[in-house]
């Protein structure tokens, strides 16, 4: 199973300079538990890191307190662990495991930002493959057995 069939094409970003207040209307509107952080650049904005929602009670509003004055920029986790798309997903969880994330950003073959894979993705994806493993043993056993004719088989 690739990495791409199964992480979120759906991307959703917040500005360095937005609040902590912002970022989680933003995770609560679009049912999210992480945001890419952005900065504007010339012709556009440029991924610089990410902010989850541990990260804003963590490191924002234990330690700052105030979630209206409080940056992303101040919270965030620098930096963003990639994969490519073609991976496999074997390759992705290692990747989480080695480095201790649950998400990481999905890029193309340019290094073109199409996804984010969480964690929870994986899961999603391995549990519908158990599903159909065990939809396959479950019909095996299903099926009444047959009365089987002697066979011409000599052992």
């Amino acid at each position: 199973m690739r990495v791409d069939e199964i992480c979120s094409h759906r991307i959703v970003h917040v500005s360095t300079t937005s609040t902590l207040q912002q970022a989680a209307q933003l995770m609560r509107d679009e049912s999210t538990r992480a945001l890419l952080v952005t900065e504007r650049v010339t012709g556009g904005s440029r991924v610089v890191g990410i902010v989850t929602d541990r990260d804003m009670v963590v490191h924002g509003i234990a330690i700052h307190g105030d979630c209206t004055r409080t940056a992303v920029a101040e919270v965030m986790t620098r930096g963003l662990m990639t994969i490519p798309g073609d991976a496999i997903i074997s390759e992705a969880l290692r990747a989480m495991l080695s480095h201790g994330l649950h998400r990481l950003a999905v890029v193309d073959r340019q290094q073109r930002l199409v996804g984010m894979l969480s964690l929870d993705d994986a899961i999603r994806a391995i549990g519908s493959e158990w599903t159909l493993l065990a939809g396959i043993l479950g019909r095996d056993k299903a099926v009444e057995p047959r009365q089987l004719a002697p066979s011409d088989l000599i052992l």
